[in-house]
């Protein structure tokens, strides 16, 4: 029975969605590397007043947490090539928090697959051209998250330098569009400042999705220098939950084996009281 309960909790913790706290005070004084809810009022609604940080709050933008990468299918860099997107990955250095911005750059060419297949702390840039570097989200995406690497200020324009782009034949591609950011990254230790202000975008409808090309700079990105730095991709369904695995059963199904389970133990605890 321990084992059953133990199976149970894993699948429910598999399909909880990536997110940890919605900001839900337009007036929120604190701040994440200098980045306030002032600061994205300002940069997507024009702003930083009552009004703007009201609509940052309604639109459930910000998460106060990490995006979790567990449970999630990793994404395939399939296409890379023009200027960046075919040099090797670099690497960010810091894993314990000592808040260096440090990197070395670049590896051979080679390593740019390496380092675009997961999520760590190695990265790759791409170019600025759609459907140049391209990656296979292994499976119909309503939405794209995006984990990036910092290597210095302003921020979140820093963090969020991409334009990304979906589609389902590398032919037609349709802009994404931000619709949350995890504010604290993916790494738990938040003294790691390349990591952070891990963003999704999606078309604003339900349609699904394969590819996602990412470019520097465009007009998704909060500010265009000429280059980016990506750690990594990830597709999510549309409540930013984890794909259906053939092995991991749907929340309902889990809901109601839980209830069976449930039920099963009741009647073996009346049994035992009727012996």
């Amino acid at each position: 029975m321990k084992a059953k309960l133990l199976w149970i909790t894993a699948l429910a913790a598999a399909s909880i969605p990536a997110q940890a706290a919605l900001l839900t005070d337009a007036n929120d004084a604190r701040s994440w590397q200098s980045a306030t809810v002032g600061t994205f009022a300002n940069l997507y609604y024009g702003a930083n007043n009552a009004t703007t940080r009201q609509q940052v709050i309604d639109n459930k933008l910000l998460d106060d947490g990490i995006f979790n990468p567990k449970g999630y299918v990793a994404s395939t860099l399939v296409k890379s090539v023009g200027q960046y997107s075919g040099q090797g990955g670099g690497t960010s250095f810091d894993t314990t928090g000592t808040g260096s911005f440090g990197y070395t750059c670049c590896g051979s060419a080679a390593s740019r697959f390496t380092a675009a297949n997961a999520i760590d702390n190695q990265w790759m840039q791409t170019s600025g051209v759609i459907g140049e570097t391209v990656w296979d989200l292994g499976f119909q995406a309503t939405k794209a998250a995006v984990f990036n690497t910092i290597d210095h200020g302003p921020l979140p324009q820093e963090a969020i330098e991409s334009t990304v782009y979906l589609s389902n034949d590398q032919v037609n591609w349709v802009q994404g569009v931000v619709e949350r950011v995890w504010l604290e990254g993916f790494e738990s230790n938040t003294g790691i400042l390349w990591d952070g202000f891990v963003y999704a975008v999606g078309t604003g409808s339900a349609n699904t999705f394969r590819y996602a090309s990412i470019i520097h700079g465009g007009p998704g990105a909060l500010i265009s220098d000429g280059d980016n730095e990506i750690n990594g991709i990830l597709g999510t369904r549309g409540d930013f939950t984890p794909p259906p695995r053939n092995n991991v059963a749907e929340p309902g199904s889990i809901a109601l084996f839980a209830l069976s389970l449930a039920g099963l133990s009741a009647a073996r605890t009346r049994r035992r009281r009727q012996a």
